[in-house]
């Protein structure tokens, strides 16, 4: 019997030893927070299609980034966004910023001071319904476009700026529905009019 009850602390003192240690934690690295030169490479990399191919944008961007004390929100959204995205990160910012945002931009070239103005204000427009707001997008993208007359781009973003200014959140399910077909309609219009003066692919 004792022989058996030495066995089994034997046995129980083996199986103890032979269980590997635990495995130290692997170290978890820090999420370093973006800066102001993310936020303009991330500028400089979708707004492409808004400005003349020679007008650099990263020294200005993250000067005013900097001038600006932009909000790490408005950071990390410019630092991250996708090439539709320009006029969503630019509700981070206070009204003031945007349209110098803008301006330095596109350049402002000759005569084109009221394009900055126009984007800056379709930036800070949310219609709330789907195609309504991709089409205000479109809009937006297309006022940095040379090969469209500049007559017609202002007039283009004025109208579409005040008639999407008015407000939509008490709209009956089948006025929204409506709005939203009719957005969608415009906006196919107006990517097949941008498509032949080669404003869009």
């Amino acid at each position: 019997m004792r022989a058996l009850v030495i066995i089994a602390i034997a046995g129980c003192g083996s199986a103890a030893r032979s269980t590997p240690a635990p495995a130290p934690p692997v170290p978890v690295a820090p999420v370093l927070a973006k800066t102001c030169a993310d936020a303009a490479i991330g500028i400089e990399r979708v707004t492409k299609d808004l400005r003349a191919p020679e007008h650099d944008v990263l020294g200005p961007m993250r000067r005013r980034c900097i001038d600006d004390a932009w909000t790490p929100a408005a950071i990390e959204c410019f630092a991250t966004m996708r090439g539709d995205e320009l006029a969503a990160c630019a509700r981070h910012l206070p009204e003031p910023q945007r349209s110098p945002l803008v301006a330095d931009v596109i350049g402002r070239p000759s005569g084109d001071g009221d394009v900055a103005d126009l984007v800056a204000k379709l930036s800070a427009l949310q219609v709330g319904i789907g195609s309504c707001d991709q089409f205000v997008q479109a809009v937006t993208n297309l006022m940095g476009c040379p090969a469209m007359p500049i007559a017609q781009r202002v007039s283009l973003g004025a109208e579409t700026a005040d008639f999407w200014s008015l407000p939509t959140a008490r709209l009956t399910i089948d006025a929204r529905a409506r709005i939203s077909q009719a957005c969608g309609e415009s906006l196919h219009a107006l990517q097949q009019q941008a498509a032949d003066v080669g404003c869009m692919p």
